[in-house]
């Protein structure tokens, strides 16, 4: 992630916008921003932090962070971040809250908005989130981005678990934690080998021998199957020829008792035929017109009922147009007067106007006056508010011109401060000097007690050494020699005749040396050896103090070196400065003048303070007095205004005046004029009301009634076509009546009543006569087809016997030939099956044995904490790079066999310690060597052209060398295509950077952001 550009408003110290366009600064290479303690420089890194993530160092949700973070003076905080990820992308990043306008300490959630430039246009992205556009957690971008204050060296500080933890992420080791994936396949692999082995428990008795007895004992059942078959058929073939003779003996008596029972019903078929005959006629000619006249009857009784009700309907209709009527003509005079009672309503209206006007114009009189008098109260506020300020603001005047320059007081002062901080460098330095001085003597003062010539002891020690050397060797190879004597003899005093000989196997000893006593010989081999060790070793420490101390005593050169420089650079610096001192007035030495100008300044500035305060009360009362004589004024104006109106509202309505005097009811109450008023009006609208309302009643009854007399003839007509029908029908039947077989009509409508279903009766009569042929025809052809054959019932029974015994003989057959094929193929089947999961048995016994390696091999994430510990040591050798310049190769870190940070100190024998020992500012440079090495790598994976590192502190804990070595690292940087910016307030990094940023606090206008 690279920054391009950041925008700041209402957040912390920073009170107005501010923008830092990062693109001048990545050029570079190498930045800072520098201020004072509190100026704002951290914030900066805050609000990248809260841009991305909506996270913060400083604050949390719980710490009501939108409060906390929005500046006092400010009712919006605003953040917007331009930046380009590691795919090259670029991105836009919004976050904005606001304060409640009604309660100050509500402050808003903020909104947040995430836009990808693309074809130069900001295109909103659906969600907010960049932990995938940039890559990386929150908690691991503040370890390897953007170091906060305070965090610098959490990572050397973090436990095995969350160390191992945040390189799961960052490197995505992820994929090497298989712990849960070979689970799975191992308790699936066990699950189908557990289900295997259960299969296999019931194949146990499937063999090939099984299978060939089975082969035999179906052959031998097949060839007994063939010869029952062949007689079963035999039986079968003489069975059917029985069964079908006694089959047409039956079928002939069953025919013969049937056609006789059709014989005896024929004579009841043909009456009911008659009968069928004689409804058919009677339906045919009468049974529709019959109808007809039911029908016509119906009708007419339903015509009769409805003429009479409504001859009732139209006597009632006639009775309400005489009520009505009567009652119109009875309004009809009071009606005729109602454009004169109207008059006299509005007269009243008029009169009751002229009564609420005339009350108007007395009350608005009395509060003209009222107004009049505070008007005049208020004028004279106004004249006391405009002298006190102008009194206060010749004060005011007074007191600016007589007060020393602010301007010129601030750039004395800060001569003074920059002389200040000059001649404490200085003495710094000298100290520093003496210090080293006093160092390098002690040590050429130890290398003296070790050898006045070093190079002859250089010489000498190699002799020597080589010499002890040698002496040792030959030492040891004498004890060897000594030892075997030694053995040997133990050998030869432990023989015995029938043991064998340790070294060569005989039983038999002829001859066995007697050994000497050489226990003194070995003890004083020993001793000498001893010596020689000790010897050595004392060689040996000798040589490594005396690199040691040289080594040191180097390093100090070399410090003195730089620390001439420094000094010959800041005697320089203190001349030019000396000569920029161009105050008239004040001396360069005494400070008196300046203290006792600033301490004038501040107290006139306190009282310009309080007189402005005072005339800004002055103003804001006189404001206020002159806001209430213009509303007083206006309210003046409007009653004037108020009351012309009424008066003449009340000489238009005189002149409106018709049927009514004003003198009549000008003495009068108001609620009495308008009660009179309101029964007027009332009984003139029901008057209108109640005439016109009778009138269209009477009006809508005339309607009815016409249209209720021409319904009522309608309806007696249609009764009179209905009678005429009916007439006509009665001689239709007689004429139909005469010409038929019947006799009379009631003798017609009992035909009709059976209501005989004709369609079903002649079906009935058909199928009956049908039945009697076919029997007729069967009879006549089983009897031509018996003749000559002879039916015995004891023939067929013993032959049906004979057939059920074959044909049990049969079923016994087949059911065995059956079961032993079905037998013979379960059995290959399931041999086959046994053959195959024997197969896959083996298989997965040998996966089983391989998946539990694999699963003790990944148990507990133990290859991922072992992946985690090579990319560990990676980082350490990394590290180590720069570290060792660092330190001048002093220091070293490693990690034990817990993959804790542990610090390998070579100026005491290499042996090493906790990263717990540093000092402050090695701690600096061991995590700024880490962070690097980290970022480097982290950033590396991400295939970004460019990587971007912030540091936010540590700078103040080195000395002057360790800072010198510290940029040379940073610079290094830029030519490894890395952005560097940190944030310090050691102005010595300001003087050597060529790009920076300088934080400015401002009281009035908060923090300023300028380019150097």
């Amino acid at each position: 992630m690279i920054p391009l550009k950041l925008t700041l408003e209402g957040i912390y110290s920073y009170q107005e916008r501010q923008t830092i366009d990062f693109t001048a600064l990545s050029q570079a290479g190498l930045f800072g921003i520098f201020g004072a303690v509190g100026s704002g420089k951290s914030s900066i890194l805050e609000a990248i932090t809260y841009a991305l993530f909506g996270e913060t160092e400083r604050l949390n949700a719980r710490d009501k962070r939108a409060y906390n973070m929005m500046n006092l003076k400010s009712n919006r905080s605003y953040i917007e971040l331009d930046f380009v990820n590691f795919e090259d992308r670029t991105f836009r990043i919004t976050r904005e809250f606001k304060r409640n306008s009604k309660n100050f300490d509500d402050v808003k959630s903020p909104t947040v908005v995430l836009y990808e430039k693309i074809n130069e246009e900001w295109v909103p992205l659906e969600s907010s989130n960049t932990q995938h556009i940039i890559g990386l957690s929150y908690e691991n971008f503040k370890r390897t981005i953007i170091i906060p204050q305070g965090q610098f060296k959490e990572f050397i500080e973090l436990g095995a678990k969350e160390r191992t933890d945040m390189m799961k992420e960052i490197f995505q080791l992820h994929r090497f934690d298989l712990q849960d994936k070979v689970s799975n396949l191992y308790k699936k692999n066990q699950s189908e080998l557990d289900h295997l082995n259960g299969q296999l428990i019931g194949f146990d008795e499937v063999t090939s021998e099984q299978i060939e007895t089975t082969e035999t004992n179906l052959q031998l059942a097949v060839e007994s199957f063939v010869a029952i078959e062949s007689s079963y058929k035999s039986h079968h073939e003489k069975f059917l020829r029985l069964k079908k003779l006694k089959e047409d003996v039956l079928e002939l008596r069953t025919v013969k008792a049937l056609f006789q029972q059709l014989l005896e019903q024929k004579g009841e078929k043909e009456t009911l035929r008659l009968k069928l005959n004689r409804f058919e006629e009677a339906q045919t000619n009468f049974l529709h017109i019959l109808k007809s006249k039911e029908k016509l009857a119906q009708e007419g009784l339903i015509a009769h009922k409805r003429v009479e009700t409504e001859k009732k309907r139209q006597a009632e209709i006639q009775q309400l147009m005489q009520e009505h009527s009567s009652n119109l003509n009875l309004l009809k005079s009071q009606y005729e007067l109602l454009p004169q009672r109207r008059v006299q309503e509005l007269d009243l209206e008029l009169i009751s106007q002229l009564i609420t006007f005339s009350n108007e114009i007395k009350s608005l009189q009395d509060r003209a006056q009222k107004g009049r008098n505070f008007v005049e109260e208020t004028r004279a506020q106004q004249r006391h508010f405009k002298a006190k300020i102008q009194e206060t603001e010749i004060q005011i005047a007074s007191l600016k011109q007589s007060k020393p320059s602010a301007h010129e007081l601030m750039e004395l002062g800060q001569w003074y401060t920059k002389q200040q901080g000059i001649q404490q460098q200085e003495d710094d330095l000298n100290k520093q000097a003496i210090d080293l001085e006093t160092s390098i003597a002690v040590l050429k003062q130890e290398l003296q007690a070790i050898h006045p010539d070093l190079e002859k002891f250089r010489s000498n020690h190699l002799l020597v050494a080589s010499a002890l050397e040698q002496k040792l060797q030959s030492l040891q190879d004498e004890k060897s020699h000594l030892l075997l004597q030694q053995r040997l003899t133990q050998y030869a005093e432990n023989l015995k005749a029938g043991s064998p000989c340790p070294l060569c196997g005989a039983l038999e000893h002829p001859a066995i040396n007697q050994g000497q006593d050489i226990s003194q010989e070995v003890a004083a081999n020993e001793k000498l050896i001893a010596e020689a060790n000790e010897s050595l070793k004392h060689q040996q420490e000798q040589q490594f103090q005396v690199e040691k101390l040289q080594l040191r005593l180097q390093s100090l050169n070399d410090q003195q070196q730089d620390l001439n420089t420094k000094i010959q650079l800041n005697a320089n610096n203190k001349i030019v400065h000396a000569q920029q001192f161009t105050w008239i007035g004040y001396s360069a030495t005494d400070e008196s003048s300046y203290t006792s100008n600033k301490q004038e300044l501040a107290r006139i500035e306190t009282q310009i303070t309080t007189v402005e305060q005072q005339l800004g009360e002055h103003q804001a009362t006189l404001a206020s007095v002159e806001e209430k004589l213009e509303k007083y004024n206006k309210a003046l104006h409007q009653f004037e205004r108020d009351e012309a109106s009424k008066q003449a509202q009340i000489n238009q309505n005189m002149g409106n005046l018709k049927a009514l005097r004003w003198s009549d009811y000008e003495m009068r109450e108001s609620e009495a004029v308008e009660k009179e008023y309101i029964a007027l009006k009332r009984s003139n609208l029901d008057i209108e009301h109640d005439y016109i309302t009778l009138s269209e009643r009477l009006n809508e009854l005339n309607s009815q009634f016409a249209a209720q007399y021409s319904l009522v003839q309608t309806i007696v007509e249609q009764l009179a076509d209905i009678r005429r029908e009916s007439q006509e029908t009665d001689a239709t039947i007689q004429q139909l009546l005469v010409a038929s077989p019947f006799e009379t009509l009631a003798e017609i409508r009992q035909i009709l009543a059976e209501n005989l279903s004709v369609i079903q009766i002649r079906q009935e009569l058909e199928q009956f006569q049908i039945q009697f042929e076919t029997a007729k025809a069967q009879i006549s052809q089983l009897e031509k087809k018996l003749v000559d054959q002879v039916y015995d019932e004891n023939e067929f029974l013993a032959q049906e016997k004979i057939l059920d015994e074959s044909a049990q003989q049969l079923k016994a057959s087949t059911e065995a030939v059956a079961r032993l094929q079905q037998e013979r193929d379960q059995l290959k089947i399931a041999y086959a099956k046994k053959e195959n999961l024997l197969q896959q048995q083996v298989k997965l016994n040998l996966r089983h044995d391989n998946l539990k390696q694999l699963f003790n091999l990944f148990k507990g994430a133990g290859f991922v904490q072992y992946v985690s510990s090579i990319y560990l040591r990676q980082l350490c050798d990394h590290a180590n790079i720069r570290f060792h310049r660092m330190t001048r190769n002093q220091l070293s870190l490693q990690l034990n066999d817990n993959n804790e940070f542990e610090i390998i100190d070579y100026l005491n024998e290499g042996k090493s310690r906790s990263v717990k020992t540093l000092s402050g500012g090695q701690a600096f440079q061991v995590s700024l060597s880490l962070a690097l090495a980290l970022a480097e790598s982290v950033q590396s994976n991400s295939r970004a052209a460019k990587n971007f590192f912030f540091i936010d502190e540590g700078f103040g804990t080195q000395d002057i060398t360790s800072v010198n070595i510290v940029f040379e690292t940073l610079l290094d940087l830029h030519k490894e295509n890395r952005i560097v910016g940190i944030i310090s307030h050691v102005e010595e990094l300001k003087e050597r950077i060529p790009v920076s940023l300088s934080i400015e606090k401002d009281e009035e206008q908060g923090s300023q952001i300028f380019i150097n």
